[in-house]
């Protein structure tokens, strides 16, 4: 069993196709690690706890603190600083899975190289100048443009039907190439319908929506006004008009690939043009009652709230709901869609849902195991 806890999905074939799949986190609640421990000690412990997304988990924690201190918002070199760690963060997480993770689900040779070279090259961006990320931004730019998703740019119209994107996808590289598999996958609309999306609410929003900081049951299975809700990439950008086109085409597994290219080029966008205006923020915070406070962070794999509690200089209370407990929900967009499709094959099966699983984007390492109906 992996220490940091990992997600084990149990499917089943019944040589048609997938007729039960259930998703089993094992994460420790980390959080549980924070309590009565000093502020200082706590702050210094969660970059720790986190083997993805350290820096975010670590200035949203500090976030939650200072909003329960009452202490005032940052000045605008260190939200600069904030958002350019995040993003650059965020553009790594992206880069390992279009590069390496779904290329080699369809059998397309991962960039291994190229990753090497970008995650280097985001490394010093996240803590370097504002022209280091500049530049390191215009590179990611160039690269969605011109290796990942060229057969787009080629063309001024938007593809016209599900024939022509896979056309075009098949001329973008291993990423376009994953596209075009996961089309000729075939359609699946869920019975129940895909789950809602995550709205982009604020830190005020969420602390008004929580009412405090939320226990455990909470943390493990969260819900938005009472009902499950993806988060991600997908809640992000499911306005563009080639999302939606693959959404409403049933093809919601690629919808999410496709998302997550976009998301990309908005992470690169912050890296050159930080505070923009014409995005929300990527972190705030807003106090949570006496002695407590919250704060929300977008992060690669969606929306990531901490919460916490003082008792003087000391963690009374801390709760974390992370992005992989509202897409892994019980009756979230993994329940709802990882079961009910046709698959010829046991190999089909297993694509099929480790590509799902990816679109999903989980932060823990998975393991999908497949067994026939009667032999599970």
């Amino acid at each position: 069993m992996n220490p940091a806890g990992e997600l084990l999905i149990a499917a089943e074939w019944d040589g048609l196709g997938v007729t039960r799949a259930a998703a089993r986190n094992s994460r420790p609640h980390a959080a549980k690690l924070l309590i009565g421990r000093s502020v200082d000690e706590a702050l210094a412990l969660v970059p720790a706890l986190f083997t993805l997304c350290g820096k975010a988990q670590g200035l949203t924690a500090r976030a939650a603190v200072a909003a329960a201190r009452a202490e005032p918002a940052p000045d605008e070199p260190a939200r600069i600083a904030a958002e350019r760690a995040i993003a650059a963060e965020a553009a790594q997480e992206h880069l390992w899975r279009l590069l390496l993770d779904w290329p080699a689900l369809f059998d397309h040779e991962p960039r291994r190289a190229r990753f090497a070279e970008l995650y280097r090259r985001l490394a010093s961006a996240g803590s370097g100048g504002a022209e280091t990320a500049r530049e390191v931004g215009g590179q990611l730019l160039d690269l969605v443009a011109a290796e990942l998703l060229s057969g787009f740019f080629t063309v001024a119209r938007e593809p016209s039907s599900l024939a022509e994107f896979a056309s075009r996808a098949r001329r973008g590289g291993t990423v376009g190439a994953a596209l075009a598999d996961l089309l000729e996958m075939g359609t699946h609309s869920p019975p129940q319908g895909m789950a809602a999306l995550l709205p982009g609410a604020d830190a005020a929003t969420w602390a008004a929506e929580l009412g405090g900081v939320p226990d455990e049951a909470y943390c493990r299975a969260p819900t938005w006004q009472g009902a499950p809700a993806e988060t991600g990439a997908l809640a992000r950008h499911h306005g563009s008009m080639l999302v939606k086109l693959l959404i409403d085409r049933g093809h919601p597994v690629a919808a999410r690939l496709f998302a997550e290219v976009v998301d990309l080029s908005d992470w690169a966008s912050r890296l050159r043009h930080p505070l923009a205006n014409d995005m929300p923020p990527v972190l705030d915070a807003a106090p949570l009652g006496e002695a407590a406070g919250l704060a929300r962070c977008e992060t690669a794999r969606g929306v990531l709230i901490h919460a916490v509690c003082l008792e003087g200089d000391t963690i009374a209370d801390y709760a974390i709901v992370a992005p992989t407990e509202w897409n892994f929900h019980p009756a979230g967009s993994f329940a709802r869609e990882g079961s009910g499709w046709q698959a010829p094959d046991p190999e089909t099966a297993r694509r099929h849902l480790t590509a799902l699983v990816l679109g999903l984007n989980p932060c823990v390492p998975f393991q999908v195991n497949l067994a026939e109906a009667g032999h599970a």
